[in-house]
């Protein structure tokens, strides 16, 4: 008997934006600039989008409503869609609302059926800055997007604001604590300075997870070594960025 296995795609687009295939949908993390890859048009879409920061929310997104008939926007709440949408997208103008517009609140969980009849389980948590990080449960397979998320620890912060992060950031990984996560999108961001390895060392130390991309580096894709250096435990789950539009296959 011939048996064939799916291998699933994950493209690195830039910063913090990832396009994964799973093999029956795709999902689309936090686009803001960079190729998107051409997609199958008969699988389902699924566009996250964390918060509306700038380098993590592009309103050109509602175009891939008129390529991708049945694509299912997930924005966090306060992300502005409703005139946008409409203005970049004459497929959602012509439909006269937005039923493929989920806006989701922070600490929610919700089941949603997708186009090709399978279910995609969504959770949300607290962003330390803005908007949610993702968990979503798909063909029982597990994925994280923290958006910004993160252990914002800055030097030039006060004592107090700093320790006030750490109690936040800590009390959103209590709620994974243990999980099973196959593939993750963690920031690890050399703007911290000293400080940049903590909030991806504390997210490996409260999960198990298989694979974990480091992303929000600004293009600094050598600090990724050098946490595999200071942490060489997590090396065998660490993947390494080199350069925009990587391709990995797993």
């Amino acid at each position: 008997r011939l048996i064939t296995e799916f291998i699933m795609n994950i493209t690195y687009i830039g910063h913090s934006g990832f396009l994964m295939d799973t093999g029956s949908a795709y999902f689309l993390f936090d686009y803001y600039n960079g190729i998107i890859p051409e997609m199958d048009t008969s699988k389902p879409l699924i566009v996250f989008t964390s918060h509306k920061h700038q380098d993590h929310f592009n309103p050109g997104i509602f175009r891939l409503a008129d390529i991708y008939p049945g694509t299912l926007f997930v924005l966090a709440k306060g992300v502005p869609y409703k005139n946008l949408a409409v203005k970049y997208s004459k497929n959602i103008a012509s439909q006269g609302d937005f039923k493929n517009i989920l806006p989701v609140k922070k600490d929610i969980s919700l089941d949603v059926i997708l186009s090709n009849g399978e279910k995609l389980g969504i959770r949300t948590l607290r962003s330390t800055d803005e908007g949610v990080a993702f968990l979503l449960l798909y063909n029982g397979k597990r994925y994280y997007h923290a958006g910004d998320l993160n252990l914002w620890i800055w030097d030039s912060e006060t004592e107090e604001y700093n320790r006030n992060m750490e109690k936040r950031y800590i009390t959103e990984m209590e709620k994974l604590k243990g999980m099973e996560i196959d593939i993750a999108f963690v920031p690890l961001d050399p703007r911290l300075g000293d400080n940049a390895y903590a909030g991806l060392k504390t997210f490996l130390s409260y999960v198990h997870c298989k694979h974990v991309f480091p992303m929000h580096c600004w293009g600094n894709y050598g600090i990724i070594d050098s946490f595999i250096e200071e942490y060489p435990e997590y090396k065998e789950q660490i993947v390494k960025i080199l350069y925009e539009n990587q391709c990995y296959r797993f």
